[in-house]
């Protein structure tokens, strides 16, 4: 009896870990298509020669943010619109790199650790997204411009 409550355990656990796998693979396949789309928008319109990265950013407005080396072999960023109807390009060097980005956010809270930062666009403009955690352990999100590191907005929530 005892091997038997034992098979059934497993059976279930690894029909649970089966169906775990499943649910994320459906939710993140049309992720992974609209990726695709993005970078053949991206060869399309000739922006990049090759990607290196691609990324999402859900803000006001969502956008795929694409970097990769143009022709001249020199780092560029391209935020394509969700829709796919725009897209604005800059290279990488006319901009604060991450580094800088996070300098930044601990210049001005109390930063415990840093989550991520991720470029973004808003307001018709290029950011970088920093999401951190502060030293009273509220989660913080501060955006700044990617071009001088401008501020643009924080938030800070509760996490408890």
């Amino acid at each position: 009896m005892k091997k038997l409550i034992i098979f059934i355990v497993i059976i279930l656990v690894c029909s649970m870990v089966g169906a775990g796998v499943y649910a994320y693979q459906m939710v993140r396949d049309p992720l992974l298509e609209q990726y695709e789309r993005a970078e053949q928008y991206i060869k399309a319109e000739d922006l990049l020669q090759s990607v290196t990265d691609i990324s999402y950013y859900h803000g006001t407005n969502s956008y795929y943010v694409v970097t990769g080396l143009s022709q001249d072999q020199e780092e560029k960023v391209v935020w394509v619109r969700e829709d796919f109807n725009s897209h604005h390009l800059e290279f990488q060097k006319d901009g604060i790199s991450e580094e800088d980005a996070i300098s930044i956010v601990y210049q001005e809270d109390q930063v415990k650790e840093i989550h991520s930062v991720k470029l973004g666009f808003e307001r018709g403009l290029p950011i970088y997204e920093v999401t951190y955690l502060n030293e009273d352990n509220r989660k913080g999100y501060y955006y700044v411009t990617f071009e001088d590191g401008t501020f643009m907005k924080r938030y800070v929530l509760r996490t408890d």
